[in-house]
């Protein structure tokens, strides 16, 4: 990987500053890409986001945009080592709170030089911190005091790693009974390597074991090539109240001042921008490839939707093809209807009766007769239908509930909405448009046969045809001297049904839809901008 050359924060108050157009552009660029699917490395890959967009926001770009910045000093550890103590006893006076409950850092504070207080207005850190002044703080520094790393409110955690992100100097502050916590070590080792300056303060040591724990210390620094690092010794000043005796900090103090000299704390500054703008690129690809993994993910989902929903469409489409939907009560109704005595009796008949043989009182009672009949056939392809939709949505859960899919977060947010379309409402829906179709079709096509059924009926029986009744179907081509009405109706229902068993899982496309996973294509094309301007 090409090291970048440090960056010439003089010309950084020019708003064509080409390096904070890509950053600005690459800020953007993080800001759209997510990871909704609880695919496994996406909890990973969500605290990197942020992580880079903190770098972003509160560090290169105000690095970018004002180049008198005050270097951020981020005094950081577990809880109960002394932060807050500690930088109340570097400026003489109680700056921030601390006491003895845990956690003590509800709020991070960041400590300026008034000189340098003009150049945080506006400023993200301004946002993360309460800024105060001062005159006790080296110019050209920012002294933050940030929440314990190990807090037990997930906020103050969250918090204490954005600030992190935007040190230039992170000062590692542990005392003899916690140097051995894991967090903060691991968080320490990331950040030497991301080129973040570094130093220890071990406070509170007591002398008996000053000896032991500053070997035991200095050796795991120089493991994890942090032994160029500054090691500073706070003793133990045993139980007292307020700010330490100045005589306790007077080398870490010294050693702020000569960092804060303008040059030197330029040079910081440049080291940790540069180390940044290194680690950036790769970052962008781990985010960009997990970018792939959830459009990918995505892409799984939705083929999983569609196969849910083919195989019961394709089955309904093959049962009430065969008319299987007319078997049974339908044509029960059918027979008892039509038999001998039946109110639909002479439409069973072959042939068609002379002109007026059909008036008469008993023209109400065939249209009472075929609306039974109607309203059978609908509850039976109601019946059929809403089985196969809800074959469908059970195909599709079990299908998403696979882990590796990350989908189990999406199902639980898409049951109420699937809910609202449950299966038997679809198919009611489904059913009675297909109906009013027929009646609108059969309206249009009945001539003299009116005189057997008014309209309505003679949908009825071409609705029974069409679902399977072969009687009412025989019927219905004679009285309307048409052979093709129940098959275009036929037609007409085995596509609605279709339709209605695929709409089954829009609920799921639609919400895997709204997550808008996209691909890591941008991100790469960011990456590749920082190599150029490296």
């Amino acid at each position: 990987m090409t090291t970048p050359s440090p960056i010439d924060l003089s010309e950084a108050d020019s708003p064509r500053h080409p390096r904070l157009e890509v950053i600005t552009d690459l800020q953007t660029e993080v800001s759209k890409v997510a990871f909704p699917l609880d695919l496994p490395d996406a909890p990973e890959l969500r605290e990197l986001r942020e992580r880079v967009l903190t770098q972003l926001g509160a560090r290169l770009l105000p690095r970018l945009r004002r180049a008198d910045a005050p270097a951020v000093v981020v005094l950081g550890g577990s809880s109960g080592v002394g932060k807050s103590t500690l930088l109340n006893s570097l400026l003489g006076e109680e700056v921030s709170d601390a006491g003895v409950l845990r956690p003590t850092t509800r709020r991070a504070v960041v400590a300026v030089h008034p000189d340098d207080a003009a150049s945080l207005v506006g400023q993200p850190l301004a946002d993360l911190a309460d800024v105060r002044t001062h005159p006790a703080v080296p110019a050209g520094l920012a002294l933050l005091d940030a929440p314990d790393l190990n807090s037990v409110h997930a906020d103050n955690r969250s918090l204490a790693a954005q600030l992190l992100e935007t040190a230039d100097l992170w000062v590692f502050v542990t005392t003899a009974a916690r140097y051995g916590d894991a967090l903060p070590w691991r968080l320490l080792t990331e950040a030497n390597a991301r080129g973040i300056s570094t130093a220890v303060v071990l406070n509170r040591v007591p002398a008996r074991v000053l000896g032991p724990v500053r070997k035991d210390l200095l050796s795991r620094l120089d493991g994890l090539g942090l032994g160029e690092a500054p090691l500073f010794l706070v003793p133990d000043a045993g139980p007292h109240e307020g700010t330490l005796p100045g005589d306790l900090v007077t080398e870490l103090d010294a050693w702020l001042d000569l960092v804060a000299d303008r040059h030197r704390a330029a040079g910081v500054v440049r080291r940790t921008t540069r180390g940044v703008w290194a680690a950036l690129r790769e970052q962008l690809l781990v985010l960009a490839a997990g970018a792939d993994d959830q459009a990918e993910a995505a892409a799984a989902l939705r083929d999983l939707a569609v196969a849910a929903a083919g195989v019961p469409a394709e089955a309904v489409r093959t049962a009430l093809s065969e008319g299987r939907a007319g078997l049974g009560a339908p044509t029960t109704v059918w027979l008892s209807l039509a038999s001998t005595g039946g109110p639909l009796a002479r439409l069973a008949h072959d042939g068609a009766p002379a002109r007026g043989g059909w008036r008469g009182r008993r023209l109400a009672a065939r249209e009472e007769a075929a609306a039974q009949l109607a309203d059978e056939v609908a509850a039976a392809l109601q019946m059929v239908l809403a089985s196969a939709v809800r074959a469908a949505d059970t195909a599709l859960r079990q299908a998403w509930r696979a882990p590796e899919l990350g989908a189990g977060d999406l199902l639980a947010r898409t049951g109420a909405t699937a809910e609202r379309s449950d299966p038997a409402a679809r198919a009611e829906d489904a059913v009675r448009a297909w109906a009013e179709q027929v009646r609108k079709d059969t309206a249009a096509d009945a001539t003299r046969s009116t005189e057997a059924l008014d309209a309505a009926g003679l949908a009825a029986l071409v609705q029974a045809g069409a679902a399977g009744v072969s009687g009412a179907s025989d019927a219905a081509r004679r009285l309307l001297g048409d052979a093709t009405a129940v098959e275009r109706a036929r037609t007409d229902l085995l596509d609605r049904a279709e339709d209605a068993v695929r709409g089954a899982v829009e609920p799921y496309l639609d919400a895997l839809d709204a997550l808008g996973p996209a691909g890591g294509t941008g991100l790469r094309l960011r990456a590749s901008e920082l190599r150029e301007h490296a």
